[in-house]
């Protein structure tokens, strides 16, 4: 099936350097797969974005703005505020916000609606900021996969707000048949996925378009494996 363009995939993986495995995957412009532990340090700019920073195998990550965070569940992550004024809180996903990947804004300014969506116990979930000890520290479970937001909690700044989504353990995007393992089938899959425009098969960064940016997310998640 399309052997062309199975062929150029196959050989994009061939010669994919072995930084692939790390922990940390940019799978999209604004969107990092952290497949282990990590402690994020969180600073800010002005009272407009959070700034994240943090370090595992892959190398050091500084002050990325409001990136979208794709966690595993069973992992161990911590988030420590580095700076003053703007305590972070995590939420379920009915904290109304708009936007996409990199640049979500809350679109609500009542503290009831904001404290509603908080994960529970809240003040577990809440990041003071500094000087402080205190943080989140969060090992997601199995019946925690699925969508998040972090937002400060100081009602009118809107803009500082993100995404987060657990993800299972198991095969990530590029087992495209479902079948628990990585093999030419995956690869015939999306191939036949992206040709055809299927999303579901095919939109690997989640940006609901295809293009090279899809490919190369494949291939790298391809190379990453099953953990």
């Amino acid at each position: 099936m399309f052997p062309s363009a199975r062929t150029a995939i196959a050989i994009a993986i061939a010669l994919m350097p072995a930084a692939a495995f790390a922990d940390t995957t940019q799978t999209g412009p604004s969107v990092y797969e952290i497949d282990a532990g990590v402690a994020f340090s969180i600073a800010n700019s002005g009272a407009s974005h959070f700034l994240y920073s943090w370090s595992d195998a892959s190398g050091t990550f500084t002050d990325i703005e409001d990136p979208t965070l794709v966690l595993s569940v069973g992992e161990t992550y911590t988030f420590a505020r580095t700076t003053g004024s703007h305590p972070l809180g995590i939420t379920d996903d009915t904290l109304p916000v708009t936007g996409t990947d990199g640049s979500f804004e809350r679109t609500t300014t009542d503290i009831a609606v904001i404290d509603a969506a908080m994960l529970q116990p809240m003040d577990d979930f809440i990041a003071d900021p500094a000087p402080t000890t205190d943080m989140i520290s969060w090992t997601p479970g199995a019946g925690d996969a699925g969508d998040y937001f972090y937002t400060c909690r100081v009602t009118f700044h809107t803009g500082m707000a993100g995404a987060i989504r657990i993800v299972s353990a198991g095969c990530n995007f590029a087992d495209c048949d479902a079948s628990g393992t990585l093999n030419i089938d995956d690869i015939d899959c999306f191939v036949a996925g992206f040709l055809g425009g299927d999303l579901a098969s095919a939109d690997c960064d989640g940006n609901g378009t295809l293009n090279i940016d899809d490919i190369d997310c494949f291939v790298t998640e391809f190379l990453a494996g099953c953990p």
